[in-house]
């Protein structure tokens, strides 16, 4: 699908039908949330799939009881991590991967990308993880349209409740949900959008 076309067909699917996505495409899309871009190349995230209907409509009860959670083929619970201080084994590992065998240098791009992230309560560390798990959330949205698979980012949820529900422990939280499936109906309403001349303005 050009990718024009796929900007336009997109869209906040508010309730799916019973086809399930095949475990090829499914896998595609996955993928394309492991390639997406985050700060200082962290990947602070992690993706729970639930594809099991009983599940999801288990989930759904956390989300305000929205239908296109309860009726998704899959619901991908992208989970935000919040070791990312300098004292923190995955925020070494993460940084290791591109410093090379010296100690030396090492210790410098770790002082440098962990910086901020030092001086961050847990509040904040999940919130800079949380920015970055929207990025995530984006690419498998578009990959997903891509392969003709509709999906509706859900933030409306009661994140006490999803955690508890996923059993979720340090470093992990709820950021964000990508419901996914075939639209059992048309959009409601035609895409709208502010006009180009209103949003963008050269400096």
């Amino acid at each position: 699908m050009k990718f024009k076309k796929m900007l336009k067909l997109r869209h906040a699917c508010k309730l799916f039908d019973d086809r399930k996505i095949s475990q090829k495409d499914l896998k595609f899309i996955l993928k394309s949330g492991v390639l997406s871009p985050s700060s200082h190349g962290f990947e602070p995230w992690k993706f729970l799939v639930i594809e099991d209907s009983e599940k999801n409509k288990a989930l759904s009860k956390c989300c305000q009881n929205q239908e296109n959670v309860a009726t998704a083929s899959h619901n991908i619970i992208i989970l935000a991590r919040t070791d990312l201080q300098s004292k923190d084994e995955f925020a070494q590992s993460q940084i290791r991967r591109f410093t090379g065998s010296s100690e030396e240098n090492f210790q410098r791009v770790l002082k440098i990308y962990t910086h901020d992230t030092d001086l961050m309560d847990e509040k904040e560390l999940f919130h800079f993880s949380q920015l970055q798990c929207y990025l995530a959330l984006m690419q498998m949205s578009l990959a997903a349209m891509n392969k003709g698979i509709d999906s509706c980012m859900i933030g409306g949820f009661d994140k006490k409740a999803v955690d508890e529900f996923l059993n979720l422990k340090y470093p992990f939280q709820t950021a964000v949900i990508l419901s996914l499936g075939y639209k059992k109906n048309e959009p409601k309403y035609a895409k709208v959008r502010l006009d180009y001349k209103d949003v963008v303005e050269f400096i």
